[in-house]
């Protein structure tokens, strides 16, 4: 169980010292014990590069269904923590959303207030509300899905983040590239390619960037590899929380960027003010009002390089 914890950490934050920061080791020791994963198997679980790792087919694989593994063990210990008679939902939600932002504020307070016990779901797959299905989910699209119940609850931000050793070395936005940007393969508001970096430049009045020191497959990956490697890294709203609030991460500058694309609170409608669903929609507020308020300062910019509002 240790080694399959430690590929899994490792697998997760794609960085052996994040992992053994997690798992409270050393990162020899997360090595050692993806090692033993691999020689039992036969085959390599990541391609090591210089200051780098990366999944193998294989090794994703095994990680999907690990992560299933481990959240049913929580969600079993979870369950004996909590008064039966709590009310429980079944939530569907993105796996990087929960994570690294809702699983943490949710859990803390549904505990502490009795007031609803979450079951998640985590998936990139939306998964029907139906009677077998989710009481609720959590989606990221432009618009609300249709036939449903759905409240808007965060539009996220990007802007540059990086380490402090970094920020040090750059004036303005110009220095930024000297430095390697890391893109992502994710693609914001269904427009193949479009990542924040773009409009960002864009918003500043410069040239967007054609060449990137890294790729990864999404912000929170993108994020923590700008810890790893000193590279810059688009981030914000709960991708880099943790980061920053350590002081791993900086954002020096006060340019900030929003998609179209948006959190919705869905759920069947007419259950919106059943009491567990209800006290889960406002906890979920509660967590984007105190999230939205770290983006104060900013001044927003949407991705055509307009001044955004709350109208855009």
């Amino acid at each position: 169980m240790n080694a399959l914890r430690s590929f899994e950490a490792a697998a997760r934050h794609q960085s052996f010292a994040l992992a053994a920061a997690e798992l409270s080791v050393s990162p020899a020791a997360v090595g050692f014990q993806v090692k033993r994963v691999e020689e039992d198997l036969g085959f390599p679980l990541f391609v090591r590069k210089h200051r780098a790792i990366e999944l193998t087919p294989q090794g994703a694989k095994l990680m999907v269904e690990l992560t299933k593994g481990f959240d049913l063990i929580e969600a079993a210990w979870l369950s004996l923590e909590t008064p039966d008679e709590v009310p429980v939902i079944r939530v569907t939600a993105p796996v990087a959303a929960v994570k690294r932002w809702l699983f943490d504020e949710i859990v803390a307070k549904s505990t502490a207030n009795s007031f609803v016990r979450v079951s998640w779901d985590l998936s990139q797959l939306n998964r029907a509300l139906d009677e077998t299905g989710p009481d609720a989910a959590i989606r990221y699209s432009i618009a609300p899905p249709e036939g449903v119940f759905a409240e808007p609850i965060l539009r996220p931000w990007f802007t540059p983040h990086m380490r402090p050793d970094i920020a040090r070395k750059i004036t303005s936005p110009t220095d930024l590239e000297t430095h390697g940007l890391i893109d992502v393969d994710y693609s914001q508001d269904m427009t193949p390619g479009l990542t924040a970096w773009r409009p960002w430049f864009l918003a500043q009045g410069l040239e967007p960037p054609t060449q990137y020191a890294m790729n990864c497959s999404d912000t929170l990956t993108a994020v923590d590899m700008a810890c790893e490697t000193g590279h810059i890294a688009m981030g914000g709203y709960f991708a880099t929380l943790s980061h920053v609030s350590e002081g791993r991460l900086i954002a020096p500058f006060d340019i900030a960027v929003r998609p179209k694309s948006q959190f919705w609170f869905v759920c069947r409608s007419g259950r919106e003010e059943e009491p567990g669903i209800a006290s889960f929609r406002d906890a979920l507020k509660d967590c984007a009002r105190r999230l939205e308020a770290k983006a104060t300062g900013l001044q927003m910019f949407d991705f055509e390089g307009q001044t955004y509002s709350t109208s855009n």
